[in-house]
């Protein structure tokens, strides 16, 4: 019995689809972590949230699992290799990682690390992002790309890089950026390689689909192409161009979007080759998808191809073009980042409190005192059956209106207030029932069900954790990491903390849907509820913002043994609300001196003593340290 509610779980979250290998749950109803991509080596949530507790490093957290990352980019490496073997492809791969995808020092240490067995390099695209990733020491035959709109100190500083040892590639936005390499090359006496990133006609699909196509907002149109190639002939720089770049979106869904843009980019970069430009790289951009929801469809939170799908079809179109151009196949470069970086990163926090639609009727008694209607409700519940719900239930609305209309008018108490909503939850309830039974499709009930759903506050924000849900209607998988033994028997939305309507999470990933509501557990009072937030390592924490003052989240970067123990534990502090408001321009001295000075002059009204005046100072000084979320609670509040 208890292995048929387990694997219900698996099936009701999706786990085992979106989770690529890298997450489960236990037979003991816990979320587990493989950081090898398998089961042999394995390690519950629920263990790294009692070791945060020891340690004190209090939720929401992130956990990062870098041996995940060096997996993922193992993955990576090993379908496009796979490839090049199976069609004898005369070139190589040369990927890098957009460092947009993830700022985080913590995360591109890491990726640094891993990507050294792997020749990986990075790609950047404004210069902060140019500035902090020359520190980094890559592989001496790692390719250090850059995008991105250009000024002259981007330049300059990229061929100073050049002068580090980096293998720089400035790929072209424009003209005007061209003839200023040129010129600047001229006057240092060297020149870096140069790419120029092609506007295909070709699309990709998705969320991100109008990053292709002529009318994008990057990339050289076919004239603005031949202007440039004119400009590197003349200048006699035409060995100094070694890359065409495309990029057709992020997260592409659709793998005939990836064949046609692959057939439309290796039929340019052949054409160039073949007028006698030094052209050795091919750019294939971005755009591997991430799985989402586990559908393995073309839905925007998914793709309908694996990794390897992609590989084979990428490294087959581009050999089969050169081979009928009679021209020699380029290396390739790969910038897909989200695939590589999306599973590493699970967000967990608390829930805080549940509210529960209405109240338990047995609590409620309907006096002789109080109004008719109220007794009127109480009958149509008793009475409700599988024929007349739908009647009963439009009477009800009508009395519960009567009834809040005669609260205004200054007719009822409170009290009855009270006993009309939980009289009118409870109808809805037993209606509800009912017309899940009758097999009907009427709108106002499916409008019910949806509204009926309880609500689970977290200790997050969602808008510092996971941006993407409010701005582009992202989808995360989100579940319990405990109790999964149990069947979980209510459904409800989450709530973060922020003062925002807008921070409400009611959407969650399903195969064939979109779902409105969480199968959830209703929480005990005397044991904490944690929630996770997986696949949150792209973009999220780079895009993450501190509406209401949230900062960024602590950290735990965990290592495990091949043997399953706990090999390390490194605790990343999140921001304190000193440094939130740092970066809002307040100043310590100024924030102590207003309340100095309030108190100041209290003690000398005489309204507070000078020793309650210590007291307080004395908190405010401790208060810039405060982490901003919510302390350990040692209950959860049931409400309703």
């Amino acid at each position: 019995m208890l292995k048929n509610v387990i694997q219900e779980s698996r099936d009701l979250y999706g786990i085992d689809d979106w989770g690529s290998g890298y997450f489960g749950i236990s037979d003991k109803g816990t979320v587990e972590v493989y950081p090898f991509g398998n089961k042999s080596t394995s390690i519950e949530l629920a263990k790294i949230l009692e070791i945060a507790a020891e340690k004190k490093v209090q939720t929401p957290l992130i956990v990062r699992f870098p041996q995940i990352l060096d997996t993922q980019l193992t993955r990576l490496q090993n379908a496009f290799r796979s490839s090049m073997e199976e069609f004898k492809y005369e070139g190589d791969l040369r990927a890098v990682f957009p460092f947009k995808v993830n700022q985080r020092k913590e995360f591109i240490d890491e990726l640094v690390k891993s990507g050294l067995k792997h020749v990986y390099g990075l790609e950047v695209g404004t210069k902060p992002e140019l500035f902090a990733a020359l520190a980094y020491d890559l592989h001496p035959e790692a390719l250090f790309v850059c995008n991105g709109f250009k000024d002259s100190h981007f330049i300059e500083l990229a061929f100073d890089a050049k002068k580090m040892g980096k293998n720089v590639v400035l790929v072209i936005e424009g003209t005007d950026e061209l003839k200023f390499i040129i010129n600047h090359a001229k006057k240092v006496g060297y020149c870096v390689d140069i790419g120029l990133r092609a506007k295909l006609y070709a699309k990709g699909s998705g969320m991100w689909e109008k990053s292709g196509g002529i009318g994008s907002k990057f990339g050289l149109n076919s004239v603005e192409m031949m202007e440039a190639l004119y400009l590197l002939e003349e200048a006699g720089f035409k060995d100094h161009l070694a890359m065409i770049h495309y990029h057709i979106g992020s997260q592409i869904t659709e793998i005939k979007r990836v064949k046609n843009a692959m057939k439309e980019a290796a039929r340019v970069y052949a054409k160039i080759l073949k007028s006698g430009f030094n052209l050795r790289y091919l750019n294939i951009g971005g755009g591997i998808g991430v799985d989402y929801d586990g559908s393995k469809t073309s839905f925007y939170v998914s793709h309908n191809y694996t990794m390897q799908e992609f590989a084979n079809d990428v490294i087959y179109i581009i050999q089969d073009i050169c081979k009928s151009e009679g021209c020699k196949a380029p290396h390739i470069v790969s910038e897909s980042g989200r695939a590589v970086a999306a599973y590493h990163a699970v967000l967990l926090t608390d829930v805080r409190e549940v509210e529960k639609t209405g109240g338990d009727i047995e609590e409620w008694n309907i006096a002789d005192t109080d109004h008719k209607l109220l007794a009127d409700m109480m009958n149509a519940i008793k009475h409700m059956n599988g024929k007349n719900f739908v009647e009963y239930y439009h009477d009800t609305l009508q009395s519960r209106d009567e009834l809040f209309t005669l609260f205004n008018l200054g007719y009822l108490e409170i009290e009855e207030r009270a006993k009309t909503e939980v009289l009118y939850y409870e109808l809805c309830n037993k209606a509800l029932y009912f017309y899940r039974q009758s097999g009907m499709q009427l709108e106002e009930f499916d409008e019910l069900e949806k509204s009926r759903f309880g609500k689970y506050m977290a200790n997050f924000s969602m808008f510092q954790s996971i941006p993407d849900v409010l701005g582009i209607d992202q989808l995360f998988p989100v579940m319990p990491i405990t109790r999964l033994n149990e069947r979980a028997q209510h459904h409800g939305v989450i709530m973060d903390l922020t003062c925002d309507s807008d921070g409400c999470l009611d959407k969650f990933v399903d195969k064939r849907d979109i779902k409105h509501s969480l199968a959830l557990h209703i929480p005990k009072s005397n044991e904490p509820y944690h929630i996770g937030f997986f696949l949150v390592g792209a973009y999220q924490e780079a895009l993450g913002n501190n509406h209401n003052l949230f900062g960024a989240v602590n950290e735990l970067i965990v290592r495990i043994g091949k043997n399953g123990d706990l090999e390390s534990i490194e605790e990343v502090k999140g921001e304190d609300v000193g440094e939130i408001l740092r970066i809002m321009n307040y100043r310590d001295e100024d924030i102590f001196m207003g309340y100095k000075n309030q108190l100041d002059r209290n003690v000398r009204a005489g309204l507070i003593t000078q020793q309650e005046c210590d007291r307080i100072l004395k908190k405010v000084k401790g208060f810039f340290s405060e982490y901003p979320y919510l302390l350990t609670k040692s209950s959860i509040e049931i409400i309703g």
